[in-house]
């Protein structure tokens, strides 16, 4: 799972600022219909980003205990 301090990649903070301005604009009572599609289509691809990079770091660490096991068996054969 991603680590909530690391910092977030430049697209997904460039999302989030926007977001955050049309949410604000949402609070302040000027917002839009489309507006209101553009909040709910970030939201989506933030998820889909925040699911992806997990995704990668599961495989990174499968990958590492993969080398790691081979490693041992490696040892256990000598």
């Amino acid at each position: 799972m991603t680590d909530p301090s690391d910092p977030p990649r430049p697209r997904d903070y460039a999302l989030q600022e926007e977001l955050e301005s049309l949410r604000q604009q949402e609070r302040d009572g000027h917002s839009t219909p489309k507006q209101q599609r553009r909040i709910e289509e970030l939201e989506r691809r933030l998820r889909v980003d925040e699911h992806g990079a997990e995704v990668r770091e599961r495989r990174e660490e499968d990958r590492e205990a993969d080398r790691q096991d081979e490693e041992e068996r490696a040892r256990h054969r000598r």
